[in-house]
């Protein structure tokens, strides 16, 4: 992403978002940095200076700025944000595919809003080497009758570059022919704030 779209993206995400504290950082200098601040004002602020919408410069130099936001010391480097973003493209059919990472492996997924957990296949869960030892073993409603399959929780799912840890999940009986992508389901959307423009949705969390 470049620097002019994520500003662009950025500026977007807070205008549509609840209104909290977001810094970007767009430019460093040794004790300066350029910030903007909830998407609409940007601020030039020398180490030690807090801005009208209180947000202080701790200390910068051309690597880093060290920020207090809400209380809070964050440090961020050059083009990078209190607020974590992925956008992705809708498919002709209009779903959202793209590769997670659950605990640090990648994996084929789709966005999924109707499934209650992310949810995967056995044969994927084996790959990915989720331990089902002392699962609970569950029975799901589904169109085509009953199935089962077992709850466990995820140390890490990562989706565009955002990172949720601890995430339930449902690993199905069957293999990849019954379920051939995982589901991202609300146990991890839950966690983030969802915008759809167009063919475009866009995913963001808030780093603290």
């Amino acid at each position: 992403m470049t620097r002019s779209s994520a500003i662009a993206l950025l500026l977007a995400l807070a205008a549509a978002a609840v209104h909290a504290t977001t810094v970007m950082v767009i430019a460093l200098d040794q004790g300066r940095a350029q910030v903007i601040i909830d998407g609409v004002v940007v601020r030039e602020l020398r180490s030690g200076q807090t801005s009208p919408e209180g947000v202080r410069l701790v200390s910068a130099d051309r690597n880093r700025a060290v920020l207090d936001v809400a209380g809070r010391e964050i440090a961020l480097g050059l083009g990078q944000s209190t607020l974590a973003t992925a956008a992705l493209r809708a498919d002709p059919h209009g779903q959202f595919f793209t590769t997670a990472r659950i605990n640090g492996i990648g994996t084929a997924a789709v966005i999924d809003t109707g499934a209650t957990l992310v949810t995967l296949s056995r044969d994927e869960a084996q790959r990915l080497s989720i331990n089902l030892a002392g699962a609970s073993r569950v029975e799901i409603s589904t169109a085509g009758g009953p199935r089962f399959g077992y709850r466990v929780n995820l140390g890490s799912v990562d989706v565009g570059g955002i990172t949720l840890r601890n995430v339930e999940a449902l690993v199905m009986e069957g293999g990849r022919e019954q379920l051939p992508v995982t589901l991202i389901g609300m146990s991890f959307l839950n966690g983030v704030e969802m915008h759809r423009a167009g063919d475009t949705l866009t995913l963001s969390r808030r780093l603290f």
